[in-house]
């Protein structure tokens, strides 16, 4: 177990050394400016945004738990967490169409409508589960 984890760890810290040196030699400054800012901003939004709104729907949800099955519970949390995230990808690019681009093959979707029908979606499996959870229980 202790080889393994240090050999792992070798090899995590030479592919991560290996795109260190791949960023540095492949992007100019001002891409690799315009990365570092990105990443900044995941981490804003994520510290900022995702975690504070998962943990009030957390504390808000657990206040009514013992009347709901745990199974609701779990696709809950994992369809926010999946939301959230698709959400994180799918901005920038509705961002992107809005300040309009010079080649029209480029950004040729409707995200907007296709993030709102994701979140309805989501929101429609975890009503379904719980109705399903709930008529389960009641046999």
């Amino acid at each position: 177990m202790r080889i393994s984890r240090i050999v792992l760890v070798v090899v995590g810290a030479g592919l991560g050394g290996y795109g260190a040196l791949l960023l540095v030699t492949t992007l100019s400054p001002a891409s690799l400016l315009a990365l570092a800012v990105w990443l900044l901003a995941v981490v804003v939004v994520h510290d900022g945004v995702i975690a504070p709104v998962e943990s009030a729907m957390h504390a808000r949800w657990w206040r009514g738990a013992e009347r709901r099955p745990e199974v609701v519970t779990a696709v809950a949390q994992l369809g926010f967490v999946t939301g959230a995230v698709l959400s994180l990808y799918v901005l920038p690019e509705i961002w992107a169409q809005g300040r309009g681009s010079p080649n029209p093959t480029i950004l040729v979707g409707d995200y907007a409508t296709r993030l709102v029908v994701v979140w309805a979606v989501i929101a429609l499996v975890v009503l379904v589960t719980w109705r399903v959870a709930v008529r389960r229980d009641r046999r």
